[in-house]
């Protein structure tokens, strides 16, 4: 089947994506760029991986670390992270700092190439401006639905120290938008929610024969926004409420690691739920802006 393969800097045209600078991608076609949110899914998964069965579960939720961030309107510290990194016992970093010291693509040239490498370049925040279309064309994040995403890594690790993930929930919508208790939304606070759902991070490793597959389950409460469909971002949502996932891996001895997968669940939105009832369906995604697996070494 012939493709139409171009090099393009490109991104969802959401008002709820993530911008930020990134190398230039092989992108079949004008793929994640569309003004329907539905069509701007993310959905790689390798045939290697999707093929393996985790050999464990483990719920970090109640080890997990997760600071929620409102962006742009107070300092986006990443608070608590002195429990399982301690380096940042002193001084809790901020998110620019933070992301320029762990970003992966510094560590090897093969974490700066592909649509994955949205997500090792060192940006996890911004203030959006998608309503410029050159602008949002250029810089953008990674959207997933429930089935997730996988990256097969073309390197190893040495040991593992702790995993960590920066991303967002937001859904999209038809006018009119309606509020938990079935009345119409007036502005971007009445769109903003309360989430609920279940991330299941993969780490893959490899053996002298196999590669295995652990899972890990984090329980998460989060902010969600909505994207009202013909709506300019600065009439309608609020998309700067920013959450840091982070667990830690050393005491699960792991090594060798060559690829991640992130997948999530809803398991509760009133907001959702509601619309749905009403028969004003929306597309739930989280936005990944970041992974990192910080002070790994790669071969």
């Amino acid at each position: 089947m012939n493709k139409k393969i171009k090099y393009l800097l490109l991104m969802p045209l959401t008002a709820i994506v993530s911008c930020g600078y990134s190398s230039s991608y092989l992108i079949e076609g004008d793929k994640y760029v569309s003004s329907n949110f539905k069509e701007n899914y993310y959905t790689h998964w390798d045939d290697e991986l999707k093929a393996i069965k985790p050999v464990k579960e483990i719920d970090v939720t109640d080890k997990q670390i997760i600071a929620e961030m409102n962006y742009g309107y107070e300092p986006s510290l990443l608070n608590g992270i002195e429990e399982i990194d301690p380096n940042f016992f002193d001084k809790a970093p901020d998110v620019d700092e933070y992301g320029e010291q762990f970003k992966m693509n510094d560590l090897d040239d093969s974490f700066k190439y592909g649509y994955q490498s949205k997500l090792f370049d060192g940006q996890m925040v911004c203030g959006g401006q998608n309503n410029r279309p050159e602008y949002a064309q250029a810089k953008g994040r990674v959207q997933i639905g429930e089935s997730g995403i996988s990256i097969r890594f073309s390197k190893e690790s040495s040991d593992l120290h702790y995993f960590a993930l920066q991303f967002k929930a937001s859904t999209d919508n038809t006018r009119p938008a309606y509020k938990e208790d079935g009345n119409p939304a007036n502005n971007d606070y009445d769109l903003m929610h309360e989430s609920k759902i279940k991330i299941k991070t993969i780490i893959y490793t490899k053996t002298l024969t196999q590669i295995e597959a652990y899972s890990f389950i984090s329980d998460v409460e989060l902010i969600g926004t909505v994207r009202q469909a013909g709506v300019d971002r600065y009439k309608t949502n609020n998309g700067h409420v920013y959450n840091f996932l982070a667990f830690d891996l050393e005491q699960y001895e792991l090594s060798r690691c060559v690829g991640v997968s992130i997948q999530f669940e809803v398991v509760e939105d009133a907001l959702l739920t509601k619309n749905k009832e009403l028969g004003n369906n929306m597309t739930y995604a989280l936005f990944l802006y970041e992974i990192f697996f910080p002070y790994t070494s790669w071969n």
